[in-house]
């Protein structure tokens, strides 16, 4: 594959993936403020904890296989005998753990109080965890057939949403508005592995199942991790506090980590080639690490700042009354947003194409650890903002843990000039916005508004201070689409 052709497809790769996440951001936004005011605050949060609590399940039917079967699908991309029999043996494996699952739940079911009093509620979340057999998200990202995944995820988001329109009214709803979800999930499923049959030939046997616990064992330690610290706010907020509260934090959890996932949707394309490329081609790893490093920064500080500055508008026009405390909480989470981001690049990608997931569960299991102990002195006495800086704390720790020891297998050189810009763009484009909304009294004038104004201030800086990513690599990568 010549040059070219490669910065093409990867471009495409991503214009794709960026249409996905974008998808996974507008049809929630739209979604989550109407139910917000249908099934009222006590009622989402009872919806919030269960699918939490049920994700567990999913995580544990799951373990690990997303991460390592995306990569070696790639590696074994141009190898059609040797992907069926690869994928062949991840069913059997998602078989197994996907049944270990549902017995655990139904085991949870009749033991753990919450279930119990939510009984109907966790049961229909939970028909999930039973088809998570039939995820093939990771073949499809492994052979860069992001088109498919932004398409189909159209398609359902749309009956989806019109679902929840046509269905859902009243609090008492809540059980048509968690199958709606539920079945959407399944769907996706269902889909998706009728897609890859077209693929794929399965064969079951001679299958090697030995060779893949020890990648999928560290990797399942460090989802475990990763999944566990994630979900433990809304889990301890459940155990300690109202459902109002677990439902202001949820949703504003819910917004930061949207954003979180559209933006890293620009490099998350990144990960199959820069398997490839580490192994056969260092020198090629090395720029598109940097690219994808320098694009992280551009974006995820302005959108950090920008959902600081109209955190107070976008709450009251998106949920409306009851959900003020979630104000304060997604401030404070907004400045988890360039961590997770920048990291997600030149931390997490970087130390998988290194193979070196026992210290990313390491790491991961830290942070855990510290995120549980914050939580206990926190919560009790200060509620959802103090799971927000729980949260954040340890989002900072597991950066600082995890950048140190990826330097061993990069190459990357920090732009100062590129960051400082930026940084100043941003904190520009932040005083504008809170200047406009002093001057403004209506909610959607001032959330509107303070997004037309704090973008424009933010353009023009980063072309007026000559941002070298916008006048370089940008418009290579866009030429390169032509």
């Amino acid at each position: 594959m010549s040059g070219n052709k490669e910065a093409t497809s990867l471009a495409k790769n991503a214009v794709f993936s960026v249409i996905y996440r974008l998808m996974n951001i507008l049809f929630p936004l739209i979604s989550y403020g109407y139910v917000a005011r249908k099934l009222t605050s006590d009622y989402v949060g009872r919806q919030a904890a269960a699918v939490n609590n049920v994700s567990y399940f999913i995580i544990l039917g799951s373990l690990g296989i997303h991460a390592y079967a995306t990569r070696e699908i790639a590696r074994r991309k141009n190898d059609k005998k040797e992907r069926d029999k690869f994928y062949s043996e991840m069913i059997i494996i998602g078989g197994i753990l996907t049944l270990i699952a549902c017995a655990v739940f139904l085991l949870c079911l009749e033991l753990i109080p919450v279930f119990r009093a939510d009984r109907l509620l966790y049961f229909i979340c939970a028909i999930s965890v039973t088809t998570n057999i039939f995820n093939s998200d990771w073949y499809f990202q492994g052979i860069e057939d992001f088109k498919f995944i932004a398409a189909r995820s159209f398609l359902i988001k749309t009956l989806s949403l019109i679902s929840v329109f046509l269905f859902v009214h009243k609090p008492e709803d809540i059980y048509i508005y968690a199958l709606i979800g539920t079945l959407s999930t399944v769907l996706v499923h269902l889909l998706g592995f009728a897609r890859a049959m077209k693929d794929v030939h399965l064969s079951f046997r001679r299958a090697e199942l030995k060779r893949h616990l020890r990648p999928l064992l560290f990797l399942a330690l460090c989802l475990v991790s990763t999944e566990l610290y994630a979900r433990m706010d809304v889990t301890m907020l459940d155990i300690m506090k109202e459902h109002s509260v677990v439902a202001s934090y949820s949703y504003a959890q819910k917004i930061v980590n949207l954003i979180i996932v559209t933006l890293i949707a620009v490099t998350a394309v990144f990960l199959p080639r820069l398997s490839y490329y580490f192994v056969n081609e260092k020198e090629k790893f090395n720029k598109l690490t940097k690219f994808g490093a320098d694009a992280m920064i551009f974006i995820s500080i302005p959108t950090c700042l920008g959902l600081a500055a109209i955190a107070f508008p976008l709450v009251h026009v998106w949920l409306g009354a009851g959900y003020e405390d979630a104000i304060p909480c997604m401030i404070i989470l907004a400045f988890m947003i360039p961590l997770k981001c920048i990291g997600d690049i030149v931390c997490y990608q970087v130390m998988m194409c290194a193979g070196q997931e026992s210290f990313l569960m390491i790491s991961y299991m830290i942070t855990l650890f510290v995120n549980g102990i914050n939580n206990l002195l926190l919560i009790p006495k200060y509620g959802a903002l103090g799971a927000s800086v729980a949260s954040l704390i340890s989002e900072i720790i597991v950066f600082a843990i995890v950048i140190v020891r990826s330097r061993k297998y990069q190459n990357y050189k920090l732009n100062i000039r590129n960051l400082i810009v930026t940084t100043i763009a941003s904190l520009a484009m932040f005083g504008s916005v809170i200047g406009f909304s002093y001057l403004v009294e209506p909610m959607w004038l001032q959330l509107v508004g303070g997004i037309l104004l704090g973008g424009s201030v933010f353009a023009a800086l980063t072309l007026l201070l000559k941002n070298n990513f916008i006048t370089r690599e940008v418009l290579k990568a866009y030429k390169s689409m032509l």
